[in-house]
């Protein structure tokens, strides 16, 4: 952070070299001003809503908005203004184009507040990300099945049902397939293994 200081009634405080800038000037205002960021601002303000401090300011009359603003500052109230795009609506030429938003409040609770705000992020920025463990999906290859080892399963000649097909016989075993005879003479072959994996063919 890097303060200026003017004739000891205005205090310009910057946040890092492309930060959020915070204006207090006590001869004319009662209130603290951060020209902040876009995660400045959201960050903020995510955590005021928390704690049912932030209050928006929709309004695009700029008296209508100083008015309002007056308002919350002649009370001291707690509350923690946000105004959304306050360059364009405002006209603050002098402000940075990468500050175009606005923060108002006027306690030092909330000063506190929005510094505590400001290092969190800060800090949030620079931590690196945690990286996720590569995990390789191993493949589990399922050991092929002899054609004994499919007969003793499905003997030919016997009966089995199939889930599609229904009823019929087994006509072969050869190579990892099945063949069976439905009704109408109807033959399939079918995969050994695709059958036993998902129970698609039992003996009847």
């Amino acid at each position: 952070m890097t303060t200026d200081r003017y004739a000891d009634i205005n205090k310009v405080c910057k946040f890092g070299d492309h930060g959020s800038i915070l204006n207090v000037n006590t001869l004319l205002y009662s209130r603290y001003q951060l020209h902040a960021t876009e995660k400045d601002y959201n960050y903020i303000k995510r955590m005021a809503d928390a704690d049912n401090l932030a209050i928006v300011l929709r309004e695009t009359d700029v008296n209508e908005i100083e008015e309002i603003i007056s308002g919350y500052e002649e009370v001291g109230s707690k509350a923690i203004l946000f105004i959304k795009n306050a360059n364009r609506v405002l006209q603050m030429n002098d402000t940075p184009k990468n500050l175009p938003h606005e923060i108002i409040f006027f306690t030092n609770e909330n000063l506190s507040f929005v510094l505590d705000c400001l290092c969190e992020n800060a800090v949030s920025k620079t931590k690196p990300k945690p990286v996720a463990p590569i995990i390789k999906a191993t493949k589990i290859v399922e050991p092929e099945l002899t054609d004994d080892e499919i007969k003793n399963i499905y003997p030919e000649g016997c009966t089995v049902t199939y889930t599609k097909y229904g009823q019929g016989i087994v006509k072969s075993v050869s190579t990892g397939r099945i063949t069976v005879e439905f009704a109408d003479s109807v033959e399939k072959i079918l995969g050994a293994k695709i059958c036993i994996k998902n129970k698609l063919l039992t003996v009847a």
